[in-house]
Formats: C-alpha cells, structure tokens, sequence
C-alpha cells in the first residue's frame, strides 16, 4: 500500500544564505520527505569590499557607501550583503579598478565568486542531510548560469533534476529549468515551441504507473501564479489609473504540458509575487512565491498519496 509522501518546495532564493540554511532546516522543522528548490539558486549582484591604503574597507550598498574598519565589522558587513542575496568581494584598490574597467573581467569573477559561493552552500547540504534520508531536489532557473549544473553535479545529497525525471518511491519528479522570454535575457531561456519540444522529450522517462509530479521554474500561462507588472520596452512599469497593470506572463507550452499530462502535482516559481495554489483539471499547481531579499522564505508542503493530494499549504519561514 502506498504511503504518504509530503513535499516542501520553495523558489527563487537568489543567493540567499539565509534561505538556503532555512531550506536545509525546513525536512526536519515540517516533517517532510522531499525539499524542493523550483529554480534560480543564485543572486544578482557581485559588492566589492574595496581596502583602502589606510586598512579601511568601503562597500557601496543600496547606493550607501559603508566603511568598515575592523575584521568584526567587516564580518558584519559581509553578513549584510549576503542577507540581501548579493556576493561581497575582498579586493583592494588596484583589482577594484580592474573590475571598474573590464566588464568581461568582472563577469568572470562574478561567475567565480557564485561558483564558490554554491560550493560552500552544497557542501553544507552534504553535512546536513547525509544519512537523513531527506531527499533534496533542485532545478536551475533562468538566472542561474550554466556552470550551476557542473557545481550541482558535485554534491552528494542534492539531485539537479532539469532535463530528466527523477524516480522516487512513491513517486517521480520531471524537472524543468528554462523561461520562455523575458525581458531581461536571461541564460536560461527558450522561445515557446522549443519548451514545448524538450518537455515532450522528457515524456519517454515517465513511468505510467507512478504518480507524476512535476517542477518547472517557470509557471503556466494565464492560471493567477504568472501575474507580473507590465513593463515597457524600456523596462519601467506600466501604470494606468494610478494602479499598476498586470498581465499573465508565463510559458504557455508549460501550460499545454500539464493540461495534457495531468500531474498530480505541479511546482512554481519565476514570478515572486504570485504565490498561490490552483487547479489546472486534476493537478495542483503551486507558485510558492519569494522574499528572499528581507530573509523570509515562503514556501509551501503538500501531501501525496496513491495519486493524489491529500493536503496543501503555503507557508513562511
């Protein structure tokens, strides 16, 4: 007889530290089985903590020019930063010129600091959940660039599972990583009709006789979990009435998918205002939401068993 199965997923954590330690406590704090990271493990911004000649070290955050003066404070700085999902970067003032002066080069150490960065995070992972029989699954999303896989390939407890199907016990888990396109060209992004390719590539590993569950980062078009502002092509937000307009902007391929499949269960992320659940026919569709830049990580279980699901709920951690 099938047991019951509970999943924990969360999304968009963008380099937050605090949200992964969180999400790394979240299997023993909710008595799940599975955690889930829908997509987009990595932050957007490199800060550089410039040493001046006089042992100084200056970091501009929010527009604000920090000065730190002692190895406590500059701990505490570092902290700040990486609170907010961002990479502090020691450098003095010579590599901090050369950053100033070579995008290319400041590309290649942003890239390294976030490798590093996410080697630090697995290695934790592997401490943490080894022998727990806590099964850890994430997919990259359409910010985190194509080194993620390389760096995820290296842990021994977390399961990259974009581009394939996962079999579990009680049941199996197709993952799905790119966006269609979004206005910022993004890595990780695909015109319409070749999501819908890839997704009916995925379909040959799906076992029949298990319960599907599947994990795109991008949600499905038009179901209230893609629901973002307006944007002009200049990026600012279109506001009509005083009130900013939204619009769906999720992949309708990812929609097709699961309208034809049926999963039990579909999980979400891309679009963090749009937390929620929905019913797309007999599947589930979640949209766990994200707040990653205040330290909150929303989230949200659900309980499978024998195909179906027996409860849901977002939740904040």
């Amino acid at each position: 007889m099938a047991r019951a199965e509970s999943i924990y997923v969360v999304a968009d954590i963008h380099g937050s530290e605090v949200c992964w330690r969180k999400f790394l406590n979240s299997a023993k704090f909710y008595g799940v089985d599975t955690i889930v990271v829908a997509g987009d493990l990595t932050g957007k911004a490199l800060v550089p903590l410039v040493e001046g000649t006089d042992g100084r070290v200056q970091a501009r955050i929010a527009g604000r020019l920090q000065t730190a003066r002692t190895e406590a404070e500059i701990a505490e700085l570092e902290a700040r930063i990486r609170f907010n999902g961002f990479y502090p970067y020691r450098c003095d003032e010579r590599s901090y010129a050369a950053l100033d002066a070579d995008p290319a080069h400041r590309d290649e150490v942003f890239t390294g600091v976030m490798a590093q960065t996410l080697q630090d995070w697995l290695a934790l992972a592997d401490e943490r959940l080894h022998g727990t029989g806590i099964r850890a699954i994430v997919i990259p999303g359409n910010d985190d660039g194509w080194y993620v896989d390389d760096v995820l390939g290296e842990s021994a407890e977390v399961v990259n599972s974009d581009g394939r199907v996962v079999q579990l016990p009680e049941f199996q888990l197709l993952g799905f990583g790119p966006s269609n396109r979004t206005p910022w060209h993004t890595t990780r992004e695909l015109d319409e009709d070749e999501i819908e390719r890839q997704l009916a590539g995925l379909e040959v590993q799906i076992d029949p006789d298990k319960p599907l569950v599947v994990a795109t980062h991008v949600p499905p078009h038009g179901v209230t979990l893609d629901v973002a502002p307006k944007l002009r092509d200049d990026l600012s937000i279109v506001i009509e009435g005083g009130e900013t307009v939204m619009v769906p902007v999720g992949s309708t391929a990812v929609r097709s998918f699961l309208e034809r499949r049926q999963p039990v269960l579909s999980l979400h992320g891309h679009i963090h205002e749009s937390r929620g659940a929905v019913r797309i026919g007999r599947t589930l569709a979640i949209n766990p939401g994200s707040a990653y830049s205040t330290g909150a990580l929303f989230g949200a279980i659900a309980t499978l068993k024998g195909g179906k699901v027996l409860s849901h709920q977002l939740v904040t951690g």
